[in-house]
């Protein structure tokens, strides 16, 4: 007599739909053994309400009130405000001063390394650009040169402006190019755009050397006016250095300074009496006319500058004062607001490089 529903023999091959039921078989006896011991769990432990309320909310997520400070029984301290103590910070400057040398000599090392003319290339850039001056603005577009040979008519200027680029230029980068420096020693942040300015004065000493050379080649002796030399040089390292540590922060946050600040630099240059006499701006037959030529020389207080030291290195005579005194109330104005800035944001220099 044969079964109802035969099984497979050992060793065969069992069909399909049986296949099926065996695991919907074994998937329903799970199902109730975990049933099972869910209820053998709760049994005792809970009312019948109970366990009818868990299983209405089987599978749905209670909505918990997030907790607030008013649920806190302690309060948070308040908010306070770190002063920034000017003596406190330059005292600290001053003592990182051995630091500053250190990136000076490296950004020199690294300027010029593997360069087959090296630190040539120090003097050989404002001395084509005056080659180039002299043969467009001076010999092409003949804009005047105040009577003096042309190529100390702007040489005496391109080598102070070359200060003032270059250290726009080096410092540009510096905070990022030093980031894993600043990422891991604790430091004044402030040492990366001075040093970029230092490194560009090397450069400049470099400069005035040849321009003295320059000087006494064409016949101009020392001066009691070039006495005011330093005093000049100053002030422009003031507003330089401004500029310089105001580029450098806005930089960690927006790269696009990098490709902008190179375009700027050459409109200041032809925005500024550097190639041509200040008079071709200021002057009765100049561009400016009105209010504009009264205020362009306190409006760009590079422009007294460049002109003051054409005048006491080549003419002879003593700079316009009252622009050059606007020039460095301006220049120190700027400079101890932007270091204020500057020291505001420098903690978080690390979080954004």
């Amino acid at each position: 007599m044969q079964p109802e529903n035969p099984r497979p023999i050992a060793g065969g091959e069992p069909s399909s739909g049986a296949a099926e039921e065996e695991s919907s078989d074994f998937q329903e006896t799970t199902a109730w053994g975990r049933r099972a011991a869910e209820l053998s769990a709760l049994a005792g432990a809970v009312t019948e309400e109970e366990f009818e309320e868990v299983e209405q909310t089987r599978g749905v997520i209670p909505h918990v009130r997030p907790l607030t400070g008013d649920d806190l029984d302690l309060q948070p301290p308040p908010r306070q405000r770190y002063l920034l103590r000017l003596g406190d910070t330059l005292r600290k400057l001053l003592g990182a001063r051995e630091l500053i040398i250190t990136f000076v000599e490296r950004d020199l090392r690294v300027r010029y390394k593997q360069a087959a003319l090296g630190a040539v290339w120090a003097v050989l850039q404002p001395l084509m650009m005056m080659v180039v001056f002299t043969l467009v603005f001076g010999r092409i577009a003949k804009v005047g040169s105040e009577g003096l040979p042309y190529a100390i008519f702007a040489y005496c200027a391109l080598v102070p402006w070359q200060l003032f680029s270059g250290a726009i230029t080096y410092g540009t980068n510096s905070i990022i190019t030093n980031a894993p420096i600043v990422r891991k020693i604790a430091m004044p942040r402030e040492v990366f755009p001075v040093a970029s300015l230092l490194s560009a004065g090397v450069d400049f000493a470099v400069s005035t050397v040849i321009l003295a050379g320059m000087l006494v080649a064409f016949g101009f002796r020392p001066r009691l006016t070039w006495i005011a030399y330093p005093l000049l040089l100053v002030i422009l390292m003031i507003v330089s250095l401004a500029v310089t540590m105001f580029i450098s922060a806005v930089t960690v946050y927006f790269r696009d300074t990098r490709y902008g600040i190179p375009m700027l630099i050459q409109i200041g240059l032809y925005a500024t009496p550097v190639a041509y006499p200040i008079a071709k701006l200021t002057g009765p037959d100049g561009v400016l006319h009105g209010a504009w030529a009264a205020a362009y020389p306190y409006l760009n207080p590079l422009a007294p500058l460049m002109d003051g030291f054409r005048r006491i290195l080549a003419h002879g005579t003593w700079p316009d004062w009252e622009p050059v005194g606007a020039a460095a109330l301006l220049g120190v104005a700027a400079l101890m607001s932007v270091y204020w800035w500057y020291k505001r944001l420098d903690r978080t220099f690390a979080d954004v490089i």
